[in-house]
């Protein structure tokens, strides 16, 4: 017997019966009146009740948002892409928990020819202001650097600010080394500075022949004119040029137009479903960069995403000529009037069905999975946080982690080392080597127990989420002993290799081959060996260690150069020493090599003489 729609849907679709047939935009919200979803329709009566209707096929997502749903809003609009605007607009302003969030990886570089001056500046921006005075190109993802030195370098159009150029009474450093024509003084006509600016922009669109041809024209212009200094600088440019232009792959010769070509690829975040889009910019036929944004599906289809995923990215970017896709949606032909109105110019979107369009999608698509798996291998320092304090049932996820090691060679020079990690990324301004104060010879317990103390006695020092000690349950006892004796509580706990021992079994810690333990719990935490909390933990450890033994070298180095018999020959300085040391390791190294090889390190004749006082079963040769 078919279930009964409840009292909710009944009273939804009673309601929805006064809903208009037109287009426009619908709004949920929740018991508190927060905005839950924006979404549009070509007809808002049906759209609203495929929410509510029995047997509607709703994905888990939408059924838990249907759940939550307490009142229903529209707004009627005269047309579809009124309605899209609106949508957009919407979801930028509040940024509804079931709406598609747009987030992008970085920002990238884009060139600038500031035209409010009669001399336009150039400049590097990664913030893009819409101006009809303003010329973008770009974005770039490589090679900014060395475009930007070619451009200033080959055209010599200032970058200087127009404070400066307003203020300047004879020419700057950029004109004495060739890379400006110093128009702040004169030296350059409007109309000549303004041909400079037409060649840089004719470069930066990709008509790198039609530049080649034209600079060629010139030179022979001036060559035959017997203007040979001028001629020998177009010669110089095209060079250049030639240079630069062959660093660079055209992957669309035949096409000049700005193209984005959009790829995507459907995965999964844990129970989420997500979207990995990548742009990739094509300028004058050349690849010159991509973007990437991953974006939760939300309860929306592919075909939705698409539609609101666009608006959202040309909003607050430089619209290209054309914007190439896989498949064809609902609001492409609405999306490109918008764009056109937006770009004050036409904007196509295009279906790739042809050869090229197939192949640079498919480049794009591949961009897409390869940035999502990618992604997926690298474990966020959130995902770490949130893991070991699940596991190590701490209060709060441990954004600040401090590691200690204690490093020892043969009973000699022990150093304690600290690490200090904030959101998984180690800050080395925070790293601190301590040397032993109250310890002789080796003692491993009573060395953790002095770090520690004088790590909490600096009362000045922000305390760590987690302090996490390399060592057993041993180790661990002796600095919780310290934090004890200070009457400070940090949560703690130590990293110890596994070994096989009496009563204990590796399953107990799911097969990894690390153990976990914490003050006062006789086993070790269950920490699988994929663990992202696990793997931060290691990279800490491994961290102090490494910082510990540079520690531990530079201080058993300094004490084998206090000590060496070489202090008391002549001819021989620090810096000698410290050289020797370096390279043989330790004296009796020196002492065992030949004269030839003690040559080579840069030692004279007169020094090896004074060495081998020290070990006359080696004499000079």
């Amino acid at each position: 017997m078919a279930s009964k729609p409840s009292s909710r849907q009944v009273k939804f679709l009673e309601e929805v019966k006064l809903w208009p047939v037109q287009p426009g935009v619908y709004v949920m919200r929740d018991s508190g009146q927060r905005i839950l979803y924006v979404g549009k329709a070509k007809n808002l009566r049906n759209r609203i009740r495929s929410y509510f209707q029995k047997g509607s096929s709703l994905s888990p997502k939408t059924r838990v948002l249907v759940t939550k749903i307490a009142t229903l809003e529209f707004t009627v609009t005269n047309t579809e892409l009124e309605a899209l605007l609106l949508e957009c607009n919407l979801i930028k302003k509040h940024r509804p928990r079931y709406n598609v969030r747009l987030k992008d990886d970085k920002n990238f570089p884009y060139f600038v020819l500031d035209f409010t001056h009669p001399f336009p500046q150039f400049r590097v921006t990664r913030k893009v202001k819409l101006s009809p005075e303003l010329k973008y190109f770009g974005p770039y993802s490589a090679g900014v650097r060395d475009i930007s030195r070619f451009l200033l370098k080959t055209f010599q159009i200032r970058d200087c600010s127009d404070a400066k150029f307003k203020n300047r009474t004879r020419p700057c450093l950029s004109y004495e080394i060739g890379t400006c024509t110093a128009p702040c003084v004169g030296y350059v006509s409007e109309q000549d500075y303004g041909g400079q600016v037409r060649e840089a922009i004719l470069f930066l669109n990709g008509k790198k022949t039609e530049l080649q041809k034209t600079l060629k024209e010139q030179m022979k212009g001036a060559s035959n004119s017997l203007q040979y200094e001028q001629a020998r600088i177009l010669r110089d440019k095209i060079a250049a040029l030639k240079k630069i232009s062959a660093k660079q792959d055209a992957v669309l010769a035949e096409r000049q137009q700005d193209i984005d070509v959009i790829g995507r690829h459907l995965g999964s975040q844990g129970d989420e479903s997500v979207v990995q889009w990548v742009i990739l910019y094509i300028r004058g036929g050349f690849l010159t960069g991509r973007k990437a944004y991953r974006v939760p599906l939300g309860i929306d289809d592919l075909q939705t995403a698409t539609a609101t995923f666009l608006p959202q990215v040309y909003a607050k970017s430089l619209i290209p000529d054309e914007i190439w896709l896989a498949e064809d949606f609902s609001d492409r032909k609405d999306l490109e009037v918008w764009l056109t109105e937006l770009a004050k110019k036409k904007v196509r979107i295009r279906i790739g069905r042809t050869e090229k369009g197939i192949r640079l999608l498919g480049m794009a698509h591949e961009n897409a999975k390869l940035i999502f798996q990618e992604r997926e291998n690298k474990r966020t320092p959130q995902q770490a946080g949130e893991a070991l304090q699940q596991a190590l049932g701490l209060n709060e996820i441990p954004l600040t982690i401090e590691g200690i090691d204690i490093s020892n060679l043969q009973s000699k020079a022990p150093v304690g080392s600290l690490v200090h990690f904030e959101d998984g990324v180690p800050i080395k301004s925070r790293y601190r080597l301590y040397y032993p104060k109250t310890v002789d010879g080796q003692n491993d317990f009573a060395m953790i127990h002095e770090v520690v103390l004088r790590r909490f006695q600096d009362v000045e020092n922000p305390r760590p989420d987690l302090l996490m000690i390399d060592g057993g349950k041993g180790q661990l006892a002796a600095a919780a002993k310290a934090l004890e004796s200070l009457e400070i509580e940090v949560p703690i706990c130590s990293l110890a290799k596994a070994r096989t021992e009496r009563g204990f079994h590796l399953k107990q810690v799911e097969r990894s081959e690390e153990r976990v333990f914490l003050p006062g719990r006789k086993n070790p935490v269950a920490l699988k060996a994929n663990s992202p909390g696990l793997a931060l933990l290691q990279q800490i450890r491994d961290e102090a260690h490494r910082f510990g033994v540079k520690g531990h070298r530079r201080r058993r180095d300094k004490e084998a150069m206090e000590s060496s018999p070489m202090l008391t020959l002549r001819g021989i300085g620090k810096k000698t020493k410290e050289k020797l040391l370096k390279e043989f390791g330790d004296l009796d190294s020196i002492l065992a090599a030949s004269d030839e090889h003690l040559r080579d390190a840069g030692v004279t004749r007169t020094q090896i003489e004074q060495l081998r006082k020290l070990d006359p079963k080696n004499p000079i040769t």
